[in-house]
């Protein structure tokens, strides 16, 4: 840094106490700890990354936020077809995983997700949630993707959507450029907390199995 070869520097997968004692290290020689880049969506609060997000507020580590559609789920395509999902994303749930790209442990587990196992995640899934989404969006104008990804925005984080199309692009750019209500934030996170699970990943992709410490400090 002080030599001029970078201009940043960043951190991944770091929890609250290890991005806080890095923070201390690195200003001590004069270096700015630029960013942290961890799981964080709507339904991805837990495990320590509320706390984690906080911290880095507190800090001015800016959060890069990966995994803001909780791996598709949070867009309403493996749920059934809404108003207020975007036109990519209106397909049905058992045409929409059985085109998905993703492997068969990762649909397995966004099954569950999408629409509930009976045991860890009650039936019906994120579905719930969903439709509170929904209903925001079609109040906005805008898509649930949309929603998805300016809640993390209105956190103070900056989400990394994929995008393997150009509608999906210019969809992920419509999350800019407004900010949802204090309102509409607290009516989407009681309705996530209502839940009663948390997204940790799909498959092998597991979020927790990632950090170095996060969610074990």
């Amino acid at each position: 840094y002080h030599r001029g070869l970078v201009k940043n520097v960043g951190v991944s997968n770091y929890g609250p106490t290890l991005v806080t004692e890095c923070h201390e290290h690195l200003k001590k020689r004069g270096v700015p700890l630029a960013s942290n880049q961890i799981a964080y969506s709507l339904i991805g609060r837990h495990n320590s990354a509320q706390q984690t997000l906080d911290r880095c507020n507190e800090l001015g580590v800016k959060v890069l936020a990966y995994y803001p559609f909780a791996m598709g789920l949070l867009t309403g395509k493996y749920t059934n077809t809404s108003p207020g999902l975007s036109k990519e994303d209106t397909l049905s749930s058992p045409l929409s995983l059985s085109n998905s790209r993703r492997s068969k442990f990762e649909l397995k587990d966004l099954e569950r997700y999408a629409n509930g196992d009976g045991t860890r995640i009650p039936a019906g899934g994120v579905t719930p949630l969903l439709r509170t989404m929904e209903r925001i969006a079609m109040d906005r104008g805008k898509t649930v993707a949309q929603v998805a990804l300016n809640y993390i925005i209105c956190k103070g984080a900056v989400p990394i959507p994929g995008a393997r199309t150009a509608a999906q692009y210019v969809d992920n750019m419509g999350a800019l450029h407004w900010r949802l209500t204090e309102e509409e934030v607290t009516q989407m996170e009681n309705e996530a907390d209502d839940l009663g699970f948390s997204f940790d990943g799909a498959g092998f992709k597991r979020s927790d199995a990632k950090f170095v410490g996060y969610g074990m400090e």
